[in-house]
């Protein structure tokens, strides 16, 4: 076998692939070690990844069982083991599953699991479903076995089950019995995980086997299989199901359901879909329409055995579905019709929701068939019909329905209706929402009065399902016109009715589901709908156990207080009726002995005595154990609670009241005895009873249920005594239960007792109504007026003795708390009974028609007398009405001031009239009526003020004063100069303000009106003026006067002030703070805290917190209808999130770019969408903890400002994570705008201000996206009718601009002057001239002369203040650039243009002098020296604004101008106006800020004032150039888009001059050079960024109109230089990524010019031939990344087509270059390539290596050589100093253009005398392409002494077009020789030639330098050499290379290459 030693030195990847299985097995462990050693994604791996196949299929059995265990540790740890799957688990299965040794097959079943967990499932189960079709039993048998365990450990939601299933018949056929056993072994584990759904696939197996099966499926256990093993990915699923595992076993219960548990799999999904369409018989269509009933009975039939087949392919079954409706709509065999139903269910069965599209046709025919009586038809179209209805919605079928259930037929109503029910038990709440519920239940209340019973026991069905879908409480508002029996039926039918999930089967597991006896939570048996309570009883008053429990697991859920639900009953309990053999099974073993028959015996005694035992053993009992309903009906049987003697009657009703207190006690219990307790509630000796009982089941089930059958039972058995009993008990109820009723059909039974003939009953239920009354208050008294004055006068009585009671606290119906820590909250609880929303409303919308409101805007007074009259007959016809009124309030306003008297006091009636018919509901009013009653106080007659103040008081009592604060009514009310208004208005406010609880700051706005009221002339205002100042001071604490009256004139002031001082003293005192302050422990004059006590004025900031808490602390309890703050409850609080308000978890950067790529809906809308909240909720529940988030989004604009305030503290304490979701929050704010409560709006604008003063700190820039989001939304908001919040919206605005480029700002207010709200027209414009006078006139976007007639337009507006506004905005224009805005505004009309001028001349006039020109130098401010590179970057003097405003955007004075003291009026010394001044604390302005603004300038359609922004880039990059890292994306992209727009604008404008664009374009040029000619700056520039600029620089060469300008080729020759410079200098990684993607670009394009691809290509091989030198700084990932993306798009096959391939090869000789260089290597550096992917780049690159490298190398060396002089093997020669001088003076004078000539031969001649010296050191700092140009001219310059002339060939070489790669390179390399050299040569040609250059005008001119200013001079940092170097992407325009011709003139060839001989000849 040879010397180990031989291959023991081989790598292990040679080891492994050795012929000797020793060598082998030793590289297979070396190769398990190593991969246990190596990480993750350690390159080494893909050296074995084409080597582990053959690990697998080794021949030798010792050898593959240590590579088994080497293949193992490759899969576990290297990240491409996944590429290998395919290959080695085919050579697992075919070699190892049928191996001898058992080890072997078990580490191979190790892999493939392992295979499995990284993810490779599906090629794992491909290659083990082929080895099933191995001929060898053993490996089928191992692949079933591999199968199998892959099920277990992983699951079905891994392992895909129906290639399994398809394969069972087979493998259970197989001839092998091993195929066979562990086959069965794989059918018993597909039945643990899918169950039921494998039987119908059984059918194909032999009934033997089937019963085999099924005995082994009956052994499994119960439990649901779960995933015991997880891929990578599902780690925390695993974690997941661990954690539950453990917390299950140590709580002994079940763990919680897992994710990873077996998924439910219809077999549906399992069974192959057969094409019924294809099956049908060929005369099926001839025999469905023949005429004899026996032919279409057959093809039905063959139809109905296809039908039958579970799962149908889709197709076109209209023309089938066509014929077999026909047959059921219109065949008179009703035979026929059944049939064809049957066959319509079937094929809706087998497509399931493809049969959506027949489902509507469908319905409608199976509805009108209805009306066939026939059963087995009817059953058949019933199937038929449900069968379609799961194919669709409810939505297809509703028009139909509706349409069915007005039918003449009855049998179609009421099957429809049935239909309808069955429809509804399959709904959810989502499914059957309130508008189809409406629609539904609109047509079944029709049918409910059908006259035939079968429709309305139908429509109750149908109801009662509905209403078991949605709830009652949904439901309730359809169903309120309805009678109460009718109610009661449909009750009954929610009870029965049993709802159906989406398998059919009853929702919750039906009766199996109910928990067994044992378990201590069950209620009772077989109740399987029975649910406990989740309170706790109290115990029993008779002395019985405790009625509680602890549940198991020793938990217990602590009792919840229900406010939400009327009554604060317990949680309904929901039971079925249990049958009357249940309950004698069930009482007879409950009861012992014969206590059951003794219930029933004749003898009272017996009756007694059983009752006693009965009632003994139910109190031994706890409460879960009872078995309620079977006690109730055990009691309620004959006698039962008719029974004659009383004793016995006590104890039942005792009974039945105990079990109420202490059982589960249901409705359906309540039933079966309600009715014979009120039978008994007025007996004489058990009355008693009977009402306790009454009142124990109220508890239990809820007084509004019980109260409402008590009362409708009572006077359904026409007993007087029990009406009146039934009456008191109620009455009792209320006081006790509290007002939890439903008083509208309680009203209608207290009119009945109003007309009974009995006293009793009448006076007790005038009784009850006094209870209501206290309640309800004088509202119940309307709903009377209509009654007998005798009676009324009765009832008046009643509620005059009731009138000052008020209610007493509920002592029944819910858990007393265990201490008093909750007994004034009861009492807050009877406040807080919605009385209002008990009363029935009336919509009266359809009565406000709109020629009703026409009528009362007429201009005849009797037709709006009229109108109003109208209106007020509806309102008193109504009583109570809902506040949906329509536009009535807006007319009602317009008649307020009408000026008919009369009109006006009528309209004050019907407003009073419509606030008490509205109730609470006219809050949504009160804006418009409010301001409206108030100025009928001005009215001069006392009648109307009175009649005002009235209805004022009626609708403030409904809806408070903070309304008319929020919309500044009083304020603007009391500016108005009436006094009558001001006293009455003054007056009014004094009674109400002290009582009232605190306001909204709007209240402050008043403050200036008062004291001015307090100098009125009236004596009256003056008086009232003061009484009001205490109630005003009351809210807005007495330093808001103080701060007020400071602006008032000095005459005045001391006065005032006095009046104040006054009025302060009789403020009342604070209250003092208490736990548990009550009403009644107040003083009656203690008034509402002020929150402004600490700070008063606007401009102010917020207090700070600890100010904010205190204040918020300091709550009093006000008389009337305020509360004392709640004391602390002892109830479990909520868990709080503790945690920061806000985290990064999700970066913006993210959101962002799932917004540019529409994943999400773009942040854009008029109104607030659900969707658009919905998807920010989503967002920021990310970012932001529960606390906030529930702040966030709740409907309480109090818990938005309270997360306001936790936004407020997040400034100081997450500043980073503030900016990190500013989006959302800024996003979050723009949906408070839309908002109506100035409260939270002043927040908010208040916390932007804070926030964006710290962007501008934090110097941020805001993101576009952010912008957009936000500032046209703000913008919106600066039209606000407040003047406080368009102020705060202005300071934004300014804000905005320090941290967002001005430019844009000003394009989003533009477009705020298309707004139909002239305020924010107005507001717009004003901030634009402010922009303006800051920024100049170039700020204007997107030019001033759009800007400006955008501008103009608003001068016609017909408000005063926009036409103001745009005239100033012009005017600051004019001030900048004069009488150039003329031009700019274009044409005005007449009027238009007379404004603009007027005032102009106005702003002529009140123009000053300038403060700048006249003060001396030395009264300027001096800067600071750290603050001069702020002013390094400053505009130039040229560029700044005229106007000295823009310092408002520079600095921020931080100390107090008012603090500053007044110049002396008495001594004037004007020297102290030159005096230097101390200078405040000067905030600079960010410096990121003003370099963004700079570079924004450059991109301004005004070329001067780019030329300017250009200048001062280019002295940042000579001073500081480090400080424009940060923003050179920014400026080179801008300074592309400016080539663009130069470009495609300018050069096309031919008012544009051509000087100045070829001064643009040097600037341009110039800065993009000094930028890319700084290192850090040009690797700083990002990929995509070159390839915009690139393309912009290439679309420049190519433009033939500059060649038309002067200086133009100077230009082109500039630009070549740019590109050669950002190709050289750029970082090497980005640009090449740049050309390959815009190679690819132009390959895909149309539109793309050959020469534009050829001149990229050239920049590629540029590149190419750097390589050497910069293959350590190139990315190869990233580099073959991209040749794998432009081969992908052009695949070398795709290149067959075109007519050139030159990109192609451009490609491959990058990937030739990058494999010679990296030889194997570069195949580790495909990792960025998705391995999916079958890309070209491997094979090429290994088709490459394959090839002899040396030889490539030499090919190399010897193109290198004819290149360049060949190098001396010796060691250089070193120079002397006089030497080095003299090749420095050589050098000078060849990078001179003069001297160039002279210079090269001085250097051919010192190298003739110096062969061996190296002019490398000299060579090595200048360019490539110099080096060419100088090695070139020493060899033409060789050639010429040795008498070889060169001319023709060099000429022939500029001229002809490159036609090889060679060639191509050669000119983007720089070996194209310098355009002067050629001219010279071909000017030496001619002369030689005899040919003379007589037309001067026609010969080239030689390329000159680019001209500079000096600015441009000094910024240009490219060498001499390289300025006189002929571009290196040389463009010709198209005439010289048309047909690729010489570019030498019209010449006799012939004749010059004999005269060229002639002179060869002589010369020798």
């Amino acid at each position: 076998m040879g010397d180990d030693s031989e291959w023991m030195k081989l790598p292990t990847d040679e080891k492994v692939q050795h012929k000797v299985w020793k060598a082998r097995l030793a590289g297979y462990e070396e190769a398990t070690k190593l991969f246990q050693r190596l990480e993750e994604k350690s390159p080494e791996f893909n050296k074995f990844n084409g080597l582990i196949r053959k690990f697998v299929i080794d021949s030798n059995a010792v050898a593959q069982e240590k590579a088994l265990d080497a293949v193992l540790v490759y899969v576990q740890t290297a990240h491409v083991a996944g590429r290998s799957c395919a290959d080695v688990v085919s050579g697992i299965v075919t070699k190892c599953l049928n191996a001898s040794k058992q080890k072997t097959k078990d580490k191979a079943m190790d892999i493939i699991m392992m295979y499995i967990e990284i993810e490779k499932q599906e090629p794992v189960q491909e290659a083990l479903m082929a080895g099933l079709e191995n001929k060898q039993p053993k490996i089928v048998v191992g692949c079933i076995t591999a199968l199998r365990l892959a099920l277990r450990d992983f699951g079905t939601k891994i392992i895909s089950v129906k290639p399994l299933i398809k394969v069972l018949p087979k493998l259970l056929e197989d001839r092998d019995k091993g195929v066979r056993e562990e086959t069965k072994l794989l059918c018993i584990e597909l039945y643990r995980w899918i169950g039921a759904a494998l039987k119908p696939q059984m059918s194909h197996f032999k009934p033997v086997q089937v019963q085999e099966l099924e005995t082994e499926f009956e052994k499994l256990p119960a439990q649901k299989a779960k995933q015991c093993r997880f891929l990578r990915s599902q780690q925390d699923l695993k974690a997941k199901m661990e954690e539950e595992t453990a917390n299950a076993e140590e709580g002994g219960g079940d763990g919680g359901e897992d994710d990873g548990a077996a998924e439910e799999i219809d077999a549906y999904e399992l069974i192959e879909a057969v094409d019924i369409i294809a099956l049908l018989p060929k005369d099926f269509y001839d025999k469905i329409e023949a005429k004899k009933w026996q032919e279409r009975k057959e093809a039905l039939e063959a139809l109905q055995r296809l039908a039958d087949n579970p799962k149908i392919e889709n197709g076109d079954f209209a023309p089938l579905l066509k014929c077999v409706l026909k047959v059921i709509a219109k065949d008179t065999n009703v035979m026929l019709v059944a049939l064809a139903g049957k066959c319509l269910a079937g094929i809706a069965k087998g497509l399931r929701k493809k049969f959506a599209p027949y489902a509507a046709n469908s319905m409608s025919t199976i509805i009108d068939k209805f009306k066939e009586k026939k059963p087995t038809v009817v059953a058949a179209l019933r199937e038929a019909s449900d069968a379609v209805y799961l194919t669709t919605n409810l939505e297809v079928m509703t028009e139909d329905a509706v349409a069915a259930l007005e039918n003449k037929n009855p049998q179609i109503r009421a099957e429809t209706a049935l239909l309808l029910g069955r429809c509804f038990c399959r709904c959810t709440q989502s499914s059957l929402p309130k508008k189809m519920l409406k629609i539904f239940c609109t047509s079944l209340l029709k049918t409910v009065n059908d006259t035939t019973g079968e429709v309305r026991e139908a429509s109750f069905q149908a109801l009662g399902t509905a209403m078991k879908v949605v709830t009652e409480k949904n439901i309730a508002p359809f169903l309120v016109d309805i009678d109460p029996i009718k109610l009661t039926k449909i009750q009954e039918c929610c009870t029965n009715a049993v709802l159906l999930n989406a398998k059919g089967e009853p929702r919750g597991g039906g009766a199996a589901a109910a928990p067994k006896m044992s378990e201590p939570k069950v209620v009772k048996p077989n109740s399987a709908k029975v649910t406990k309570p989740p309170e706790s009883k109290p115990p029993s008053d008779t002395g019985s156990k405790p009625a509680s429990k602890p549940s198991a697991g020793g938990k217990k859920k602590a009792p919840v207080k229900g406010k939400g639900k009327k009554g604060g009953s317990k949680e309904e309990v929901i039971e079925n009726a249990l049958s009357d053999e249940a309950v004698e099974e069930k009482a007879a073993s409950l009861l012992p002995g014969d206590t059951l028959t003794s219930l029933t015996s004749s003898n009272w005694k017996e009756r007694l005595a059983g009752m006693e035992k009965f009632t003994q053993v139910v109190k031994g009992l706890c409460k879960d154990d009872i078995p309620c309903q079977v006690c109730v009906r055990v009691v309620d049987r004959k006698p039962g609670l008719k029974d004659t003697n009383f004793q016995v009657l006590k104890l039942r009703l005792e009974l039945i009241a105990h079990l109420a207190k202490n059982a589960a006690f249901s409705k359906r219990s309540a039933e079966f005895c309600l009715s014979e307790i009120v039978d008994k509630i007025g007996d004489v000796k058990n009355g008693g009873a009977a009402q306790e009982a009454l009142s124990c089941i109220a508890e239990a089930i809820g007084i509004d249920f019980v109260s409402q059958e008590v009362v409708s039972l009572a006077f359904i058995q026409k007993n007087p005594k029990n009406q009146s009993e039934a009456l008191n008990w109620l009455a009792l109820s209320i006081k006790e239960f509290g007002f939890k009723i439903n008083i509208k059909p309680m009203l209608e039974t207290i009119k009945k007792a109003f007309a009974a003939t009995n006293p009793a009953v009448r006076t007790s239920a005038i009784t009850l109504c006094g209870v209501i009354y206290m309640y309800m208050g004088p509202t119940l008294r309307v709903f009377f007026e209509s009654e007998k004055p005798a009676l009324l006068q009765q009832i008046d009585a009643e509620f005059e003795k009731v009138k000052d009671q008020k209610p007493t606290p509920p002592t029944r119906g819910s858990t007393p708390a265990a201490d008093g820590g909750e007994d004034e909250e009861e009492v807050e609880e009877v406040a807080d009974i919605p009385v209002q929303d008990l009363v029935p409303r009336v919509d009266i919308i359809e009565k406000i028609t709109p020629e009703l409101l026409e009528e009362m805007s007429d201009k005849n007074w009797k037709v709006r007398g009229e109108a109003l009259s109208k209106v007020t007959a509806i309102l008193n016809e109504a009583k109570f009405i809902t506040p949906n009124i329509g536009t009535l309030p807006d007319a009602l306003k317009l008649r307020l001031a009408d000026s008919n008297k009369i009109m006006v006091n009528t309209t004050i009636g019907i407003c009073q009239a419509l606030g008490t018919a509205m109730g609470p509901h006219c809050k949504n009013h009160v804006r418009v009526i409010g301001p409206g009653l108030i100025g009928c106080l001005a009215d001069a007659k006392p009648q109307v003020r009175t009649a005002a103040t009235n209805a004022l008081n009626v609708w403030v009592e409904h809806t408070t004063l903070t309304p008319l604060v929020e919309c500044e009514a009083l304020s603007d009310s009391l500016k108005i100069e009436n006094p009558n208004l001001r006293t009455e208005l003054l007056s009014w406010l004094s009674e109400k303000l002290p009582s009232h609880r605190i306001l909204p700051t709007e209240i402050r706005q008043c403050i200036p009106h008062v004291l001015n009221c307090l100098e009125d002339r009236n004596g009256d205002v003056r008086k009232k003026a003061q009484e009001s100042l205490v109630p005003f001071m009351i809210h807005t604490g007495y330093d808001s006067f103080l701060k007020a009256s400071s602006k008032l004139k000095p005459a005045s002031k001391d006065q005032i002030m006095a009046i104040l001082e006054k009025a302060r003293a009789n403020l009342p005192a604070k209250a003092p703070k208490s736990k548990k302050p009550t009403a009644a422990a107040q003083p009656v004059q203690s008034a509402p805290s002020s929150r402004f006590d600490d700070y008063d004025d606007d401009d102010e900031p917020p207090p700070p917190k600890e100010k904010k808490e205190a204040a918020a602390s300091k709550k009093t309890v006000t008389k009337g209808k305020a509360k004392a703050a709640p004391p602390p409850s002892s109830k479990k609080k909520v868990e709080e999130d503790t945690s920061d308000i806000m985290n990064l978890t999700v970066p913006k950067e993210q959101r962002f770019k799932e917004e540019r790529n529409l994943k999400v809906l773009k942040w854009n809308f008029t109104e607030i969408r659900s969707e658009i909240v919905e998807q920010l909720n989503l967002q920021m529940e990310k970012n932001f903890n529960k606390t906030i988030m529930t702040l966030l989004f709740h409907k309480d604009f109090k818990s938005h400002i309270k997360a306001i305030e936790l936004l407020i503290k997040g400034l100081d304490t997450l500043p980073d994570e503030t900016i990190g979701n500013l989006d959302l929050i800024l996003k979050w704010l723009t949906l408070r705008f839309y908002d109506t409560n100035p409260s939270m709006l002043n927040k908010g604008l208040s916390y932007l201000q804070d926030l964006f003063m710290q962007l501008a700190d934090a110097d941020y820039h805001l993101h576009d996206i952010e912008a957009v989001s936000f500032i046209p939304y703000l913008i919106l908001k600066v039209g606000d009718s407040k003047d406080n919040v368009r102020r705060d919206v202005r300071k934004i605005f300014k804000l905005i601009c320090q941290v967002y480029p001005a430019s844009k700002m000003f394009s989003h207010l533009i477009d705020g002057l298309k707004s139909k709200n002239s305020k924010q027209r107005a507001e717009c414009l004003e901030e634009l001239g402010c922009i303006i006078e800051s920024y100049g006139i170039s700020i204007c976007q997107p030019s001033p002369s759009q800007a400006l007639k955008a501008i103009a337009q608003q001068i016609s507006d017909r408000d005063n203040s926009v036409r103001n506004a745009a005239l100033n905005t012009i005017v600051a224009a004019y001030l900048l650039i004069d009488e150039q805005v003329f031009k700019y505004v274009g044409n005005l009309n007449e009027k238009e243009m007379s404004y603009l001028q007027e005032r102009l001349k106005r702003s002529q006039k009140s123009k000053g002098p300038k403060i700048n020109d006249e003060r001396p130098q030395s009264a300027r401010p001096a800067v600071k020296p750290q603050q001069q590179p702020v002013a390094a970057l400053q505009r130039p003097q040229s560029a700044q604004p005229k106007s000295n405003t823009r310092k408002e955007n520079y600095i921020d004075i931080d100390c107090d101008m008012s603090e500053l003291p007044a110049p002396s009026l008495i001594e004037v010394d004007i020297d102290y106006m030159y005096d230097t001044l101390p200078q405040p604390t000067v905030k600079p302005r960010p410096l990121s800020t003003t370099i963004g603004f700079v570079i924004s300038q450059i991109t301004n359609k005004n070329i001067n004032t780019c030329i300017q922004a250009l200048a001062q880039i280019d002295d940042v990059l000579k001073e500081r150039p480090e400080i424009l890292i940060d923003h050179i994306d920014q400026l080179v992209l801008l300074l592309s888009m400016q080539f663009k727009m130069v470009y495609s604008t300018c050069m096309g404008d031919e008012n544009t001059s051509r000087d100045d664009i070829i001064r643009l374009y040097r600037c341009l040029l110039c800065t993009l050079l000094a930028t890319f000619q700084h290192e850090e700056c040009a690797k700083k520039t990002s990929k995509d960024i070159l390839k915009d600029i690139l393309n912009s620089l290439v679309t420049i060469l190519l433009d033939n109109r500059l060649m038309d300008l002067d200086e133009g080729p100077q230009v082109v020759r500039s630009v070549n230089v740019t590109v050669i410079k950002i190709v050289e200098n750029a970082d090497f990684t980005n640009i090449m990524s740049a050309l390959i993607s815009l190679l690819q670009d132009c390959a895909g394009s149309d539109i793309c010019t050959p020469k534009f691809l050829e001149l990229i290509m050239k920049c590629l091989w540029r590149l190419t031939r750097m390589l050497p030198n910069t293959i350590n700084e190139l990315n190869i990932e990233r580099t073959l990344l991209d040749c794998h993306l432009f081969l992908r798009a052009f695949p070398s096959s795709s290149w067959k087509e075109r007519t050139s391939d030159l990109p192609l090869r451009t490609i491959k000789t990058i990937l030739h270059s990058l494999a010679t260089l990296k030889g194997k290597k570069i195949l580790n550096h495909t990792g960025l390539i998705s391995s999916d992917e079958n890309s070209e780049i491997e094979s090429y690159l290994n088709k490459v290596l394959k090839n002899d490298v040396a030889s490539t190398n030499a090919k190399n060396e010897v193109m290198n050589t004819e290149e360049k002089p060949p190098k001396s093997s010796s060691k250089p020669k070193s120079f002397s100093k006089g030497t080095q001088d003299m090749l420095g003076e050589i050098f000078k004078k060849i990078g001179s253009k003069e001297n160039t000539k002279e210079g090269l031969n001085d250097l051919y001649d010192f190298k003739k005398k110096n062969p061996d010296s190296d002019l490398t050191p000299f060579l090595k700092k200048t360019s490539q392409f110099f080096q060419d140009y100088v090695e070139r001219g020493l060899k033409n310059i060789e050639q010429e002494r040795d008498g070889r002339k060169t001319a023709s060939s060099e000429v022939s070489a500029v001229s002809t077009p490159t036609t090889t790669t060679t060639t191509s390179s050669s000119v983007v390399s720089g070996q194209s020789d310098c355009a002067n050299f050629y001219l010279e040569r071909l000017k030496t040609l001619r002369s030689q030639c005899g040919l003379d250059s007589t037309q001067q005008n026609e010969k080239p001119q030689p390329l000159r330098p680019l001209k500079l200013s000096e600015s441009e001079k000094n910024s240009s940092t490219y060498s001499s050499s390289e300025s006189l170097a002929v571009s290196e992407i040389n463009y010709k325009p198209e005439e010289e290379e048309e047909n690729e011709k010489p570019a030498v003139p019209d010449v006799d060839v012939s004749g010059l290459k004999m005269r060229l001989e002639r002179i060869k000849q002589l010369s020798k």
